[in-house]
């Protein structure tokens, strides 16, 4: 019905005319079988003509269902994880669950597909491993976890591995969907974990005959990956930004260039087999691994957890309930305010917590939990 997008000889549109042919819920009985489903605006999603669609939407008037502001309405053929939990069976207690589908190394397109019968591993804050494989629709699923926050292991051979973060779990729910990414590698190293968000990592032409390399995604672990890195000679260097903080750090671990390791790539990997991997103790920033005090969460609120300096240069972290602790960083032997903010969950009910006091703690190795206390009213 609106404009008219073609693709690869496919003709899509934002407005469409749709026939449904079943209802989970959300509808009344007296709605037509055909519907309009509107995707514009916001988040537009043009649908494919003759496609079969899970339609997630909300109802605008009658027969109209609106399908953008990122819903989650998609082609049936990759909706297979929604479809598998809508009545409720594989996300019941005890525990939580996690699941979703694994994606092909190429296939970060429209026209996905999905990677059958690999093996997954993932890991709990305790170090605790639980392992599951994709089945023929390329989900895997692990069920009866206890609440908390879990890692998927990154490296699965001499080249390739999955791409993932934290994935949050939660009693009795399933999700969010937590896709994992197969991927092409040449070479890896590894930096402290959680760093991710604190830095960009990226491989420098010591003769400037190409633009710097910048790594793949930094795993929640600190596992960088390189791949398809043309011959040459290069410097390693990690690009630090926290608090104010603003330096490059060369492999293996110095601010002066001159005193960088040249590293000479042939043939994908580095010459001599170097182990890539930055030592803790080289690095401005340190993890500040930070806890709620008490531990057990009531529930009434969403927690985050902000870390402010001197200077009103401040990060910040979401407490996942269940969760044993989270890591930030700070520059190493500045002094920080640990103070905790708490979203309402039934605004009507009562408001906001913000905690008046704030917990102090210095940046230094091996710190550590340092625990950020809940307020006596906001348990």
């Amino acid at each position: 019905m609106g404009r008219i997008y073609n693709w690869d000889g496919k003709r899509l549109s934002s407005q469409v005319l749709a026939v449904v042919k079943e209802r989970y819920w959300g509808l009344p009985w007296y709605w037509p079988k055909v519907v309009v489903l509107d995707g514009s605006y916001p988040c537009d999603i043009a649908m494919e003509e003759g496609q079969d669609y899970l339609v997630s939407g909300r109802r605008e008037r009658y027969g109209v269902l609106g399908v953008a502001v990122c819903s989650r309405t998609q082609p049936l053929k990759t909706a297979q994880v929604d479809l598998r939990t809508l009545d409720g069976s594989h996300c019941a207690g005890p525990g939580g669950t996690i699941i979703g589908h694994v994606y092909g190394a190429k296939d970060e397109s429209r026209d996905r597909h999905f990677v059958s019968n690999l093996s997954l591993t993932f890991r709990d804050q305790d170090g605790k491993s639980y392992s599951t494989r994709s089945d023929k629709d390329g989900i895997y699923e692990l069920q009866h976890l206890a609440p908390g926050t879990y890692t998927a292991d990154s490296r699965l051979g001499p080249d390739q591995y999955l791409a993932s973060g934290d994935i949050p779990v939660a009693e009795g729910m399933c999700g969010p969907e937590s896709g994992v990414v197969l991927r092409d590698y040449s070479f890896s190293g590894r930096l402290p974990a959680r760093i991710d968000r604190y830095v960009t990592l990226k491989l420098i032409d010591q003769h400037e005959r190409t633009e710097d390399i910048r790594s793949d995604y930094i795993q929640p672990d600190g596992t960088f990956y390189f791949g398809n890195v043309p011959d040459g000679e290069y410097l390693l260097a990690l690009r630090i930004e926290a608090h104010g903080a603003n330096e490059r750090v060369y492999f293996p671990g110095t601010t002066d260039r001159k005193n960088a390791k040249l590293i000479t790539i042939r043939h994908n990997r580095p010459v001599g087999s170097l182990d890539l991997s930055f030592s803790p103790e080289s690095l401005p920033i340190v993890p500040i691994p930070v806890a709620l005090d008490p531990p057990l969460d009531s529930g009434r609120f969403s927690w985050r957890i902000d870390l402010r300096s001197s200077n009103n240069t401040d990060t910040e972290a979401y407490w996942t309930p269940g969760q044993k602790f989270t890591i930030l960083y700070g520059v190493r032997g500045w002094p920080y305010d640990v103070r905790l903010y708490g979203y309402t969950r039934k605004p009507t009910a009562y408001e906001d917590c913000i905690s008046q006091n704030a917990t102090h703690v210095v940046a230094r190795d091996g710190l550590g939990i340092t625990r950020a206390v809940v307020p006596n009213d906001c348990r």
